[in-house]
């Protein structure tokens, strides 16, 4: 299953599929500006979550901000 095919990214495939710096999306994750998951030590991305947030569709509550 390629890149574009996955329902869930890794931070990895987050920062590739964004085009922005991996530690830009972990800071973004830590402080729950990005919509994600984190499972375990791992954080995970749901890429129509991340295609809502970046057409303004999703946007994140303070309690969900909170969360993470």
């Amino acid at each position: 299953m390629s890149l574009l095919e996955s329902p869930v990214l890794t931070l990895q495939e987050c920062s590739q599929y964004l085009k922005i710096a991996e530690s830009t999306i972990y800071v973004l994750a830590r402080n729950g500006k990005i919509p994600c998951q984190k499972v375990g030590r791992n954080w995970r991305f749901s890429k129509d979550a991340l295609d809502k947030w970046l057409s303004g569709e999703l946007t994140l509550s303070a309690s969900e901000e909170n969360n993470k």
